[in-house]
Protein backbone atom coordinates (compact mmCIF):
# COMPACT_ATOMS: atom_id res chain seq x y z
CA UNK A 1 0.00 0.00 0.00
CA UNK A 2 2.82 2.23 0.90
CA UNK A 3 4.10 1.58 -2.62
CA UNK A 4 0.99 2.50 -4.25
CA UNK A 5 0.41 5.74 -2.42
CA UNK A 6 3.76 6.56 -3.13
CA UNK A 7 3.01 6.55 -6.71
CA UNK A 8 0.25 7.74 -7.23
CA UNK A 9 1.25 10.82 -5.34
CA UNK A 10 4.60 11.49 -7.66
CA UNK A 11 1.68 10.61 -10.45
CA UNK A 12 -0.23 13.44 -9.53
CA UNK A 13 2.55 15.85 -8.60
CA UNK A 14 4.29 14.70 -12.33
CA UNK A 15 0.56 16.02 -13.99
CA UNK A 16 1.08 19.09 -11.62
CA UNK A 17 4.34 20.09 -13.07
CA UNK A 18 3.54 19.43 -17.01
CA UNK A 19 0.37 20.61 -16.73
CA UNK A 20 2.09 24.01 -15.76
CA UNK A 21 4.90 23.70 -18.22
CA UNK A 22 2.89 22.81 -21.07
CA UNK A 23 1.33 26.29 -20.60
CA UNK A 24 4.40 27.43 -22.79
CA UNK A 25 2.77 25.55 -25.55
CA UNK A 26 0.04 28.42 -25.39
CA UNK A 27 2.70 31.61 -25.57
CA UNK A 28 3.61 30.95 -28.85
CA UNK A 29 6.36 33.59 -30.38
CA UNK A 30 7.58 36.72 -27.81
CA UNK A 31 8.83 39.84 -28.65
CA UNK A 32 11.52 41.14 -26.62
CA UNK A 33 8.99 42.69 -24.42
CA UNK A 34 7.38 39.45 -23.84
CA UNK A 35 10.68 37.51 -23.62
CA UNK A 36 11.61 40.50 -20.87
CA UNK A 37 8.63 39.74 -18.52
CA UNK A 38 9.02 35.75 -18.93
CA UNK A 39 12.78 35.83 -17.90
CA UNK A 40 11.94 37.89 -14.87
CA UNK A 41 9.08 35.96 -13.44
CA UNK A 42 11.27 32.75 -14.16
CA UNK A 43 14.34 34.39 -12.47
CA UNK A 44 12.07 35.07 -9.33
CA UNK A 45 10.70 32.08 -9.14
CA UNK A 46 14.20 29.91 -9.55
CA UNK A 47 15.70 32.50 -6.58
CA UNK A 48 12.94 31.69 -4.29
CA UNK A 49 13.25 28.23 -4.80
CA UNK A 50 16.65 28.24 -4.93
CA UNK A 51 17.20 29.72 -1.52
CA UNK A 52 14.16 29.24 -0.14
CA UNK A 53 13.15 25.78 -0.56
CA UNK A 54 16.26 23.95 -1.86
CA UNK A 55 19.48 25.33 0.16
CA UNK A 56 17.49 24.86 3.31
CA UNK A 57 16.39 21.61 2.78
CA UNK A 58 19.35 20.41 1.88
CA UNK A 59 21.47 22.25 5.07
CA UNK A 60 18.55 20.29 6.82
CA UNK A 61 19.52 16.73 5.50
CA UNK A 62 23.30 16.67 4.52
CA UNK A 63 24.31 20.14 6.38
CA UNK A 64 27.35 21.07 4.92
CA UNK A 65 27.47 18.65 2.08
CA UNK A 66 24.74 20.65 1.12
CA UNK A 67 26.58 24.04 1.25
CA UNK A 68 29.47 22.38 -0.60
CA UNK A 69 26.77 20.68 -3.44
CA UNK A 70 25.14 24.59 -3.57
CA UNK A 71 28.66 26.44 -4.06
CA UNK A 72 29.57 23.57 -6.33
CA UNK A 73 26.69 23.52 -8.88
CA UNK A 74 27.16 27.25 -9.00
CA UNK A 75 30.53 27.46 -9.57
CA UNK A 76 30.86 24.48 -11.92
CA UNK A 77 28.25 26.37 -14.17
CA UNK A 78 30.40 29.48 -14.06
CA UNK A 79 33.46 27.83 -14.71
CA UNK A 80 32.09 26.04 -17.84
CA UNK A 81 31.11 28.74 -19.07
CA UNK A 82 34.55 30.91 -18.58
CA UNK A 83 36.30 27.59 -19.99
CA UNK A 84 33.87 27.25 -23.31
CA UNK A 85 33.31 30.98 -23.52
CA UNK A 86 29.61 30.22 -23.65
CA UNK A 87 28.28 33.27 -22.41
CA UNK A 88 30.66 36.14 -22.79
CA UNK A 89 28.35 38.67 -23.61
CA UNK A 90 24.79 39.73 -23.93
CA UNK A 91 23.52 41.72 -27.12
CA UNK A 92 19.66 43.10 -26.63
CA UNK A 93 18.33 41.64 -29.60
CA UNK A 94 19.59 38.16 -28.52
CA UNK A 95 17.07 35.39 -26.49
CA UNK A 96 17.77 33.31 -23.43
CA UNK A 97 20.65 31.63 -24.96
CA UNK A 98 20.38 27.87 -25.91
CA UNK A 99 23.46 26.53 -24.03
CA UNK A 100 21.64 27.58 -20.72
CA UNK A 101 18.37 25.34 -21.49
CA UNK A 102 20.96 22.28 -20.87
CA UNK A 103 21.82 22.98 -17.12
CA UNK A 104 18.43 24.28 -16.12
CA UNK A 105 16.80 21.51 -17.38
CA UNK A 106 19.50 19.26 -15.37
CA UNK A 107 19.07 21.05 -11.90
CA UNK A 108 15.41 20.97 -12.50
CA UNK A 109 15.93 17.12 -13.00
CA UNK A 110 17.85 16.70 -9.84
CA UNK A 111 14.88 18.56 -8.03
CA UNK A 112 12.45 16.72 -9.40
CA UNK A 113 14.04 13.10 -8.47
CA UNK A 114 14.82 14.47 -4.97
CA UNK A 115 10.73 15.40 -5.04
CA UNK A 116 9.88 12.07 -5.92
CA UNK A 117 12.79 10.27 -3.59
CA UNK A 118 11.02 12.75 -0.63
CA UNK A 119 7.77 10.91 -1.58
CA UNK A 120 9.26 7.53 -1.16
CA UNK A 121 10.38 8.11 2.11
CA UNK A 122 7.66 9.56 3.77
CA UNK A 123 5.26 6.55 2.06
CA UNK A 124 7.48 4.51 3.89
CA UNK A 125 6.26 6.67 7.59
CA UNK A 126 2.66 6.16 7.13
CA UNK A 127 -0.34 6.62 4.57
CA UNK A 128 -1.35 9.84 6.55
CA UNK A 129 2.38 11.52 6.15
CA UNK A 130 2.41 10.10 2.67
CA UNK A 131 -0.86 12.09 1.63
CA UNK A 132 0.78 15.25 3.03
CA UNK A 133 4.32 15.34 1.48
CA UNK A 134 2.36 14.46 -1.71
CA UNK A 135 -0.13 17.05 -1.23
CA UNK A 136 2.98 19.43 -0.19
CA UNK A 137 4.93 18.12 -3.24
CA UNK A 138 1.74 18.66 -5.87
CA UNK A 139 1.84 21.80 -4.81
CA UNK A 140 5.67 22.84 -4.70
CA UNK A 141 5.57 21.33 -8.37
CA UNK A 142 3.08 23.95 -10.11
CA UNK A 143 6.01 27.25 -10.18
CA UNK A 144 8.31 24.72 -11.00
CA UNK A 145 6.74 23.98 -13.93
CA UNK A 146 5.23 27.64 -14.53
CA UNK A 147 9.56 28.55 -14.72
CA UNK A 148 10.36 25.61 -16.88
CA UNK A 149 7.11 27.44 -19.11
CA UNK A 150 8.53 30.68 -18.72
CA UNK A 151 12.44 29.72 -19.74
CA UNK A 152 11.32 27.78 -22.50
CA UNK A 153 9.24 30.80 -23.58
CA UNK A 154 12.05 33.44 -23.35
CA UNK A 155 14.27 30.63 -25.46
CA UNK A 156 11.45 30.38 -28.02
CA UNK A 157 11.94 26.63 -27.91
CA UNK A 158 9.93 25.03 -30.07
CA UNK A 159 6.66 22.92 -28.97
CA UNK A 160 8.40 19.29 -29.82
CA UNK A 161 11.06 19.95 -27.59
CA UNK A 162 8.67 21.79 -24.80
CA UNK A 163 6.71 18.73 -24.47
CA UNK A 164 9.20 16.05 -24.67
CA UNK A 165 10.75 18.10 -21.80
CA UNK A 166 7.87 18.77 -19.61
CA UNK A 167 6.54 15.16 -19.90
CA UNK A 168 10.31 13.57 -19.33
CA UNK A 169 11.20 15.97 -16.41
CA UNK A 170 7.50 14.96 -14.57
CA UNK A 171 8.38 11.69 -15.22
CA UNK A 172 11.42 11.87 -13.34
CA UNK A 173 9.20 12.30 -10.06
CA UNK A 174 7.35 8.52 -10.04
CA UNK A 175 10.77 7.04 -11.50
CA UNK A 176 12.30 8.06 -8.75
CA UNK A 177 9.41 7.66 -5.96
CA UNK A 178 9.13 4.30 -7.40
CA UNK A 179 13.28 3.67 -7.06
CA UNK A 180 12.59 4.70 -3.53
CA UNK A 181 9.96 2.08 -2.47
CA UNK A 182 11.60 -0.60 -4.02
CA UNK A 183 15.42 -0.26 -3.00
CA UNK A 184 17.01 1.14 0.49
CA UNK A 185 16.82 5.05 0.39
CA UNK A 186 20.37 6.90 0.00
CA UNK A 187 21.47 8.58 3.02
CA UNK A 188 20.00 12.01 4.36
CA UNK A 189 23.30 13.31 3.61
CA UNK A 190 23.77 12.27 0.17
CA UNK A 191 20.07 13.88 -0.60
CA UNK A 192 21.20 17.03 0.87
CA UNK A 193 24.10 17.25 -1.36
CA UNK A 194 22.20 17.04 -4.50
CA UNK A 195 19.35 19.47 -3.14
CA UNK A 196 22.35 21.84 -2.27
CA UNK A 197 23.27 20.86 -6.58
CA UNK A 198 20.01 21.72 -7.74
CA UNK A 199 19.89 24.89 -5.70
CA UNK A 200 23.15 25.96 -6.59
CA UNK A 201 22.33 25.28 -10.52
CA UNK A 202 18.82 27.16 -10.51
CA UNK A 203 20.40 30.24 -8.63
CA UNK A 204 23.04 30.34 -11.38
CA UNK A 205 20.19 30.20 -14.26
CA UNK A 206 18.36 33.03 -12.62
CA UNK A 207 21.19 35.29 -11.19
CA UNK A 208 23.48 34.64 -14.41
CA UNK A 209 21.00 34.39 -17.37
CA UNK A 210 17.89 35.34 -16.68
CA UNK A 211 17.83 38.33 -14.45
CA UNK A 212 20.39 40.18 -17.91
CA UNK A 213 18.21 38.54 -20.10
CA UNK A 214 15.02 41.13 -18.05
CA UNK A 215 16.79 43.89 -18.60
CA UNK A 216 18.36 43.71 -21.53
CA UNK A 217 15.08 42.95 -23.51
CA UNK A 218 13.36 45.66 -22.37
CA UNK A 219 14.47 48.67 -20.29
CA UNK A 220 11.08 49.51 -18.90
CA UNK A 221 11.06 49.32 -15.45
CA UNK A 222 7.97 46.56 -14.99
CA UNK A 223 10.15 43.45 -15.53
CA UNK A 224 11.84 44.78 -12.72
CA UNK A 225 8.93 44.90 -10.45
CA UNK A 226 7.77 41.50 -12.18
CA UNK A 227 10.63 39.82 -10.94
CA UNK A 228 10.50 41.66 -6.85
CA UNK A 229 6.82 40.50 -6.63
CA UNK A 230 7.37 36.78 -8.10
CA UNK A 231 10.21 36.48 -5.80
CA UNK A 232 8.81 37.45 -2.43
CA UNK A 233 5.56 36.08 -3.12
CA UNK A 234 6.70 32.63 -4.18
CA UNK A 235 9.01 32.74 -1.65
CA UNK A 236 5.67 33.75 0.72
CA UNK A 237 4.11 30.80 -0.49
CA UNK A 238 7.09 28.54 0.36
CA UNK A 239 7.12 29.33 3.46
CA UNK A 240 3.58 29.29 4.09
CA UNK A 241 3.86 25.61 2.90
CA UNK A 242 6.71 24.27 5.13
CA UNK A 243 4.95 25.78 8.10
CA UNK A 244 1.54 23.96 7.45
CA UNK A 245 3.26 20.70 6.40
Amino acid sequence: MAAVNAILMASLAAGGFSAASLLALLGGELGGRGRSYAAAFAAGILLALAFVDLFPEGLELGGEAAVAGFVGGFALLFMTEVFTRAHTHHLPDEHVHKHALGPFVLGLAIHNLADGFVLGVGAKAGAVTSWLVGLGVLVHQIPVGISLAAVLLAAQAGRARVIRTAILLGLAIPAAAALTVAFPAPGEVNLGLLTGVAGGVLAYIGAAHLLPEAQAEDTNRLAGIMFVATLVLTAAGLIALKQFS
